[in-house]
This record gives structure tokens, C-alpha cells and sequence, in this order.
């Protein structure tokens, strides 16, 4: 057993002594991980790669102690190289939950053979969908979808890509992306219905889009132009920016998860979603916080 997980069982003891209370008010939890980004390589620095495997498994193990109603992972669940996505998929695997994936940018640092496939090997429907659960939405957007890597390089989607770049977003960072024009479309088709059934929403992408800062989607302006005319929209989840962080826009809540990775602990939580709240319980580096909703 490693050295820390006295500390993370007894924060996970307090979360299953106050399960019941939860359960009880209708409300529904998931598990949130983002950046587990397993490669196999030395560590670097803050980058602790080689036990990234065993800090999944631990997340697995505590998340199964519980019922939860499904498991989120924000992107970035490789570093590199498509077999990386083998020995995580084997500790996922044993989730008692469904796992719902985001694309990273990191899922696409592979042969251009196999970019193709990521979405097949990651068990997701397309890459950018949706999920109901209690009536939530939970829309899970592909902030590689303007890119210059995430295709491979003699597609049509590669070559419009680099036209796109080039054109309009020259001089922004090149491990960023944007959303393209068709997946806008589909968001603001998703959250219309949503605003009509009074259904709160929550978006889920790798990218941050606010507060400002290098890890957002190149066109984060115009996605939060968007979302902003919806009171349905709760709440962004995303990874990306490994030390995290946290705003607050036109009453939605802007969190940035913190990375697995960056740390010799770990880094994951729990998640409560109520009518009036949402509840981030934080494991090992990542902090825990209380979103009142409008």
C-alpha cells in the first residue's frame, strides 16, 4: 500500500458516513479525474508518470465503495503512444460506474494510424455527445476539433484545420484547439432543449474557456458568448491547466480539475449534484469547494 492512502481512506471514510444524507435528498454523485496522463517514461520533474497506473487504482478501489452514478475522466488519460491507453484501460475497467471520457489533447500524441481509433479504444460514442442522469445534462465537448494534430495529416479535416489556423488563429498555442463550427451548432441545438425543460446542464470539455489564461480553447470568447445566454448551464469542468483553478461567470462555475499527475499523492474527487448546489469532496491535491447554483 502506498504511503499516503492512510490520509486519502480516512477523507474517504467521512464521504461514506456522509453518503446516506445524500442519497436521501435525491441528489447523485460522480467521480472526476482529469490529466491521468500515463506514459511509460521516467519521471520529469512534477510529472510523475510511472505511478500514474497505481493512483488510478487507488481512485478505482474508492470510487467502487460507493454508488455512484457514473465517473468523468477531463482528458489527457495518456501522455503519448496508443499502447498507453492499454494498462489504464484494464484498471478502468473494473469501474462499478459508467466512465464518461473527454478528449484531450494528449490522446492524439500518437501515430496518425491510430488517431482515428482513440474514440473506439476510449469506449465513447462519438467525440464530442451527451448524458442524462437524474435529468441533469451532462454534454461532453471535443476542444480538438480545431486543431493541428488531432487528425491525421493527409485528411481533409487536417488540411481544413491548418487553413483555419493559419487564418485565425496564428500565434495561439498549438496544444490548444478550438470548437469547429458544426459542433457549435449542435451545442446551441443541446442547450435550447435544455432552457426549454428546465433541465441545469453541465459542460465538460479538456479545455478551460475563463477565467483567461494559455490552456483555453483558442475561440473561448465565442463559447462563452454562447453559453452565457442559457440559465440551464451550471456549471464547466475541465483539466488541461494541471495546478487547477476556479471562476465564476454569469452565475456559472468555471472549475478546472487538478491533474493526476502532478503529484507523488494523488489527485481526484467526488462530486454531489443537488437542485441547489454542487459539492466538489477533493482527494489528495485537489481542493474541495461548495457551487451554489442560480
Amino acid at each position: 500500500m502506498q504511503k499516503y492512502s492512510a490520509s486519502l481512506l480516512i477523507n474517504f471514510f467521512l464521504l461514506l458516513v456522509c453518503y446516506p444524507s445524500i442519497a436521501a435528498n435525491d441528489s447523485f454523485t460522480l467521480g472526476v479525474i482529469a490529466d491521468c496522463q500515463y506514459a511509460d517514461q521516467d519521471d520529469k520533474g512534477t510529472r510523475h508518470y510511472t505511478s500514474c497506473p497505481n493512483k488510478l487504482s487507488t481512485a478505482v478501489e474508492q470510487f467502487n465503495q460507493l454508488p455512484l452514478s457514473g465517473v468523468l475522466h477531463l482528458g489527457d488519460f495518456i501522455d503519448r503512444e496508443f499502447k498507453s491507453f492499454t494498462p489504464l484501460n484494464t484498471i478502468s475497467s473494473s469501474l462499478n460506474a459508467p466512465l464518461y471520457h473527454v478528449l484531450g489533447n494528449h490522446e492524439f500524441s500518437v501515430d496518425d494510424k491510430f488517431k482515428m481509433r482513440i474514440t473506439d479504444t476510449l469506449n465513447m460514442p462519438s467525440r464530442y455527445y451527451s448524458f442524462e442522469i437524474n435529468n441533469w445534462l451532462f454534454i461532453a465537448l471535443d476542444g480538438n476539433d480545431v486543431s493541428t494534430y488531432a487528425w491525421p495529416k493527409n485528411s481533409k479535416k487536417h488540411k481544413q484545420n491548418m487553413i483555419l489556423f493559419n487564418s485565425q488563429y496564428k500565434g495561439h498555442e498549438d496544444w490548444n484547439g478550438a470548437i469547429g463550427t458544426n459542433q457549435l451548432k449542435w451545442l446551441e441545438k443541446k442547450l435550447k432543449v435544455a432552457q426549454v425543460k428546465k433541465q441545469p446542464v453541465v459542460l465538460l470539455s479538456h479545455f478551460p474557456v475563463f477565467p483567461e489564461n494559455n490552456h483555453n480553447l483558442w475561440n473561448a470568447q465565442e463559447v462563452l458568448s454562447l453559453i452565457s445566454q442559457y440559465t440551464s448551464v451550471k456549471a464547466w469542468f475541465n483539466g488541461h491547466n494541471h495546478v487547477g483553478n476556479y471562476a465564476k461567470k454569469e452565475g456559472i462555475h468555471f472549475v478546472t480539475f487538478h491533474a493526476m499527475l502532478d503529484t507523488d499523492i494523488t489527485a481526484f474527487s467526488t462530486v454531489e449534484f443537488s437542485p441547489t448546489q454542487i459539492t466538489i469532496n477533493g482527494l489528495g491535491r485537489q481542493p474541495s469547494m461548495v457551487l451554489p447554483l442560480r
